[in-house]
């Protein structure tokens, strides 16, 4: 697997760090599709709640704009994971075997 992808499980265990163990939070860069349709870069983010529901049995997450030292700029985003396109300037893919398939295609 080149550097440039990263697997949807791979994401969805880094997402689940939210703090360093110092006890700053995590900051990330996202990339994803709105549920209205609108692409959204977020370049530092923080991943929260996505409402008042179960974001792991809906397959949410929230994200939140932040300054590079964590504290929050907007509201929280809610997103559909297979929404994210990008996740710290890596490429989400489903699987592995969707780079293989790629990877032959032109």
């Amino acid at each position: 697997m080149t550097h440039d992808t990263i697997t949807q499980r791979e994401m969805l265990q880094l997402l689940d760090v939210r703090y360093h163990p110092n006890g700053k939070p995590m900051i990330y860069s996202v990339k994803f599709v709105q549920l209205d349709g609108k692409l959204r870069f977020f370049p530092q983010a923080i991943v929260c709640g996505a409402g008042k529901m179960h974001n792991k049995a809906y397959r949410m997450r929230g994200f939140q704009p932040c300054d590079c030292k964590g504290f929050p700029e907007d509201h929280v985003y809610p997103v559909r994971i297979n929404n994210i396109l990008e996740f710290n300037g890596r490429r989400v893919i489903f699987t592995k075997n969707e780079l293989k398939n790629a990877d032959t295609v032109q």
